[in-house]
């Protein structure tokens, strides 16, 4: 799981970037959730409300 103050360190292509790697990462998350992994989907999907939230705050400072 990533640490809110280490996105805020990320710089914001990076963020981005991260931001399309865990949707990818769900995705397949999802997949296996079937066979029984749904502790993984939580944790991707807090990472994601995460990245949104600090996308948000920069954008509204801004």
């Amino acid at each position: 799981m990533v640490k809110y103050k280490e996105l805020v360190n990320l710089g914001k292509k990076e963020q981005e970037e991260k931001l399309k790697a865990l949707k990818l990462e769900l995705i397949k998350a999802r997949v296996a959730a079937g066979k029984g992994g749904k502790t993984k989907l939580r944790e991707i999907k807090k990472t994601i409300a995460r990245l949104k939230t600090l996308h948000n705050a920069q954008t509204k400072k801004q």
